[in-house]
This record gives structure tokens, C-alpha cells and sequence, in this order.
């Protein structure tokens, strides 16, 4: 993929932008990392019916620090009609379903934070210094099934990761391309934001940690094979992969921590793997890309790192950083994984998969 000659004219004029869900907790943050984005101008916000009709400032929460051009746009029904070719999504998953396919069929690319489309074969989940080619499967014609909307051309879904996904995957990615990875044991530690406003109460987390998030497990078990997996027609073959996930809520505000285990399928040291982390890189047409970080994945050397108050934020939050990188006695390497659950995980990525449908020329002014 080389970036379409639209890309310099959109840095001059910016691209109108749609977002829906645009209260919650990643909504918000989207609203602020489209502030001063180079490309893109948010114009149309979208949320539940009971805040349709009032500013967008009125309904996020206190410290979202909207600029106040964008606190001041009126909320409208996400099933408006949009002139933003462009929508990004922050919907809850059970709204999220029926509303994007409809925007789809509608002609609009959605690129959606939600977890509706996510396990659709036909639907690309991209993290894009890893598979950007799968946006590919946007080309595709296909019939429709029982009850299913069609995009229309120009129309399309395309998913971001979990927001523990969206972390592991470049600390995986590298070693599966160079190693191969048969089976990956992962146990996350994740941040309170994570679970969006209101989320859990302190009672329940202060001198706790809560050893459920339901859900959670069978997304990090599914997805990884699907981004590692190719394009066959119209669906994402996945990777053979074998998954073991444990999901736990963290008293920690922002950031998710992974402790990984993986079986390799040619032995490496961690010597080896460090060489395979320093040495990846995003596709040249990624790494321009606005949002994309000069180091997609960063290793922390000291033993007590990474943890996420000091790591967190690198990067613009874009960086993943692993550390304690050691031989595992049950399996090949053992090691942590850290990134931030707002940037990396969510808004961050759903804009870096913005910026990725642009550069590929998927991305029209307005309808």
C-alpha cells in the first residue's frame, strides 16, 4: 500500500468527520485527538436519544476539556442522515450492529471502535502496522445474507481491536513472523477507564482487584488469529493459534498491563526476541501516517519495568512497551506487555485506521 496522492490535498483542506457515541468515555476522547488533527474536522456528533437535541459540552463529562467549537456541536440521532462520508464510531456494541450496517449501506465508511463486526470474516480488524492490507476486504462484493445490508460503493466497516488486543499485537506480531507462535497465555491487568463511565465503583476496586470483565476473554482468545490471518476472497482466514486468556480490572486509571507466555515454533532467547522487537517496523506508508509513533513498540530494560503511570504515555500513547523478557519454563519466553487502553486501545487506533483508509484513497470529502 503506497499513500494516494489525495493525502497532501487533505492536510490543506481538512476532511468533514461524523462521530457517533460521542459521549462516552472513548467518544470524548476521539472528540479531543480530532481537535487539531491535521486531516480530519469534526463537524457531526452523534449520541443516545436521550441527549439528541443538546450540546455536545453538556453531556461528556467534566473533565473532557472539549475545545469549545466542538463542545458546542448539537448532538443528533446516530441514525441521522451524515454528510461526512467519514464516521467514526464509539457506539456501545448492541447499538453499534444494526446502526453501522445501515451507515454502511448508506455509502459511509465507518470505522468503528465497537465490538459488533469485529468476529465477521468478511469485516477487517486491523491494527495497522500489522495487517493493513486486510482493508482489502472493502472491495469485496458480496451477496447479501437473510436480513443483512450490503455496503453500498464506498460503504464499509472497518474495526479496530479490543483494547487489550490492540496492545498485544505488536508485541506479537514481531515474533510471529520471525518464530512462528503456536499457543500464547496471556493474563491482563486492565485499567479503570477501561470499562467506560460510570465503571466500576471504588468500593469494589480500592484494596482489590476484580478477576472478571465479561466478555473480555473470549475477544483476546478470538481476535489475535484474525489480525494475523490473510485475505482468501471475501473473509480473513485466521492463524492456527491456540489462546489462553484470564481477564482482570485493576485499581489503575490508565493503562493495561499483559503478562504474556508464548510457545514458539522455532526456539528463540530473549536476546532474539529483543532483536525481532527493535527491528520492527510499520509499513513506510503507516509510519507516515499522522498518528502513527515513531517507535510502534519501545522495551524497557530495567526489571521493574514497564509499569503505567511511567509508560503509559509514550508515544502519544501510540507506543507499546514491553519488558521483563525472559525464558519461560513452560513454554518458550515469558514477558509484559503495556499500553495505553484510550490511545492504543481505543480512540487512538479507531483515528490511526482513519488515517489508513485515507492514505489508501477509501475516503471521500462528503457523500
Amino acid at each position: 500500500m503506497s499513500p494516494s496522492p489525495s493525502v497532501d490535498a487533505h492536510t490543506r483542506e481538512r476532511i468533514p468527520v461524523a462521530l457517533l457515541g460521542a459521549t462516552g468515555t472513548v467518544g470524548a476522547r476521539l472528540a479531543q485527538r480530532l481537535t487539531d488533527h491535521p486531516w480530519f474536522e469534526l463537524v457531526e456528533v452523534a449520541a443516545s436519544e436521550r441527549s439528541e437535541g443538546s450540546r455536545l459540552g453538556e453531556r461528556v463529562a467534566p473533565d473532557a476539556a472539549l475545545h469549545p467549537r466542538i463542545a458546542g456541536l448539537t448532538l443528533r440521532s446516530p441514525t441521522a442522515d451524515f454528510r461526512s462520508h467519514l464516521i467514526l464510531s464509539a457506539l456501545p456494541s448492541g447499538a453499534a450492529r444494526a446502526v453501522e450496517a445501515e451507515l454502511a449501506a448508506r455509502g459511509h465508511l465507518v470505522v468503528s471502535n465497537a465490538s459488533a463486526y469485529r468476529d465477521d470474516p468478511r469485516v477487517p480488524l486491523i491494527v495497522p502496522e500489522v495487517n493493513a492490507d486486510h482493508l482489502a476486504l472493502l472491495d469485496t462484493v458480496r451477496e447479501a445474507a437473510a436480513g443483512e445490508a450490503v455496503p453500498a460503493p464506498g460503504g464499509g466497516i472497518v474495526t479496530n481491536p479490543n483494547c487489550a488486543v490492540a496492545g498485544l499485537m505488536p508485541a506479537v506480531a514481531p515474533l510471529h513472523r520471525r518464530f512462528g507462535i503456536e499457543r500464547l497465555i496471556v493474563t491482563t491487568l486492565q485499567a479503570i477507564s477501561g470499562a467506560g463511565r460510570p465503571g466500576p465503583s471504588a468500593i469494589d476496586l480500592v484494596d482489590n482487584v476484580v478477576p472478571y470483565i465479561g466478555g473480555e476473554e473470549d475477544k483476546i482468545a478470538a481476535e489475535p488469529a484474525k489480525i494475523l490471518g490473510r485475505v482468501e476472497g471475501d473473509r480473513i482466514v485466521p492463524v492456527p493459534l491456540s489462546i489462553s486468556a484470564t481477564a482482570t480490572r485493576v485499581p489503575v486509571l490508565h493503562g493495561h498491563l499483559e503478562s504474556v507466555s508464548v510457545q514458539l515454533s522455532t526456539p528463540a532467547s530473549p536476546d532474539e526476541a529483543r532483536r525481532a522487537w527493535r527491528e520492527f517496523r510499520a509499513p513506510e506508508a503507516v509510519a507516515q501516517l499522522p498518528s502513527s509513533p515513531e517507535r510502534v513498540v519501545e522495551i524497557a530494560d530495567h526489571p521493574d519495568r514497564p509499569q503505567p503511570r511511567l509508560d503509559r504515555d509514550r508515544g502519544s500513547g501510540m507506543t507499546v512497551t514491553v519488558g521483563r523478557i525472559r525464558p519461560c519454563p513452560v513454554q518458550t519466553l515469558r514477558f509484559l506487555v503495556l499500553s495505553h487502553n484510550l490511545e492504543r486501545g481505543a480512540a487512538g487506533a479507531a483515528i490511526l485506521n482513519a488515517e489508513l483508509a485515507v492514505a489508501d484513497g477509501r475516503v471521500r470529502s462528503q457523500l
